[in-house]
């Protein structure tokens, strides 16, 4: 789950790219999915639980194998290598996210990915890289250089017992669609990720068993808004332990039910506006099932309680109540696939007077395959960020329609066009603003 990056280790490139030739073409279409995570307009993937539910009874219209169009890789020794260039020309007609600052602009793009995997019989090493390099034509203050880097590796200990541990450093920028950033910033919002986890699985008979342990700090940078003045985010800066403990119970090979403890720790480095820091634990318990009927219907759905607990209680009020998550793909036939998510989630936030939210969202996704190498994908998503020590909230409402084609094994079109807006009950929160965009990609892979 993730957002891409950038940095100043990434060369520089020109402030502006050519990219008049390209605003004519009608865009449609969906993203590489080995592109940086910023490649993604106004749907990027919401929090849903870690926990796998396909059971390989079903193949969804993205995920189906096309022998024909598929790239190959490039074989070193036991190794397989996939490099990847995503190039794309994009429109907004509101830049800063700022219906009173409303202004338009075209960028253009530059996505490189590689990545080199193992194939051995057993135990696998991964190394994956990309960058998500963007150029604006007028607001160069809206250029980004995204990029992460990601090593993992497997341990098959045993039949029964796997380990994996992971380490990833990424520079993102956020959205004011899904994180705890107000929307009228003239320099968009980025900081510097660092993370590393181990994940441990025994799965014997009809029992699972999961265990993560995992750390991830947390380095932003200073902001400006559309007003002139500029804000240091240090105070948001904290690093995250957390652990979970999952086991899950098979009643037959379509159907299972679960139950999960989660807890996490967040220290923060830096006084918050003078005020004591936002330092909290935070625990939830959770119960669920799992299901895949062959041809029909794969998911999960779960309801749970989540509680953080504020060291500075006195000025962070403690937080506690029922939380849910679900997620499904329905399988009207081999052409289409429909895609359902919704989730309500106590999260930890870093705005001034408020120490939580609870994130509300849906979103309805249609996958289908127009033809042997297009899918066209149509989507959206309705949600509400509630503050209740603010007493304050903001809703989102997302759309976009787009295509992806594949004209041979290394070469591919896409495009998209997304709609998005936000309302928050209060100008401390942002202000009102509503986007749409646009985008035209070429692929280049082995």
């Amino acid at each position: 789950m993730r957002g891409h990056r950038t940095a100043s280790g990434v060369p520089r490139i020109a402030d502006a790219w050519p990219v008049g030739a390209c605003l004519g073409i009608v865009l449609l279409a969906m993203p590489a999915t080995a592109s940086a995570q910023t490649s993604t307009l106004l749907l990027p993937a919401a929090t849903t639980s870690r926990d796998a539910y396909d059971r390989g009874h079903n193949v969804s219209v993205a995920e189906r194998p096309k022998p024909e169009y598929d790239p190959l890789g490039i074989r070193l020794g036991s190794f397989i290598v996939n490099p990847q260039l995503n190039m794309s020309v994009a429109y907004t007609n509101n830049v800063f996210n700022d219906n009173n600052t409303r202004r338009r602009d075209v960028y253009s793009s530059v996505e490189p990915y590689a990545g080199i995997s193992s194939d051995w019989s057993v135990h696998q090493v991964r190394l994956t890289g990309a960058g998500d390099l963007r150029r604006y034509a007028s607001e160069s203050v809206r250029n980004q250089n995204a990029w992460y880097i990601d090593l993992s590796g497997r341990a098959d200990v045993s039949s029964a017992l796997t380990v994996t541990v992971n380490g990833e450093i990424d520079r993102s920028y956020e959205t004011p669609f899904s994180g705890d950033v107000v929307a009228n910033l003239r320099v968009p919002s980025r900081y510097l990720r660092k993370f590393s986890g181990v994940r441990a699985v025994y799965d014997v008979g009809k029992s699972r068993v999961i265990g993560t342990l995992d750390r991830s700090a947390y380095t932003f940078d200073a902001v400006g808004f559309a007003d002139g003045s500029a804000r240091d985010q240090r105070y948001r800066d904290r690093v995250t332990d957390a652990g979970t403990a999952t086991y899950e119970l098979g009643f037959s090979p379509s159907l299972s039910v679960y139950g999960r403890a989660e807890i996490d720790q967040n220290q923060y480095s830096t006084l918050a506006f003078g005020q004591p820091n936002r330092d909290s634990s935070g625990y939830r318990a959770i119960v669920g099932t799992n299901f895949d009927f062959a041809g029909v219907a794969r998911g999960t759905l779960a309801i749970g309680y989540s509680y953080r607990n504020f060291r500075a209680s006195n000025l962070y009020r403690n937080a506690s109540g029922l939380s849910f998550e679900g997620r499904g793909d329905w399988f009207p036939s081999e052409l289409t696939t429909v895609s359902v998510l919704a989730q309500r989630r106590l999260i930890d936030v870093d705005l001034a007077g408020a120490g939580t939210t609870w994130d509300n969202r849906a979103r309805v996704t249609v996958d289908h395959e127009l033809l042997y190498n297009m899918i066209v994908t149509v989507g959206a998503e309705v949600g509400k960020r509630e503050y209740p020590e603010r007493a304050a909230s903001t809703s989102l409402y997302r759309a976009e329609i787009s295509a992806r084609y594949q004209s041979t094994r290394w070469f591919g079109l896409s495009a998209d066009v997304g709609y998005g807006s936000t309302n928050p009950s209060t100008t401390t929160l942002g202000n009102p603003f509503d986007e749409l965009r646009g985008r035209v990609s070429v692929r280049i892979r082995r």
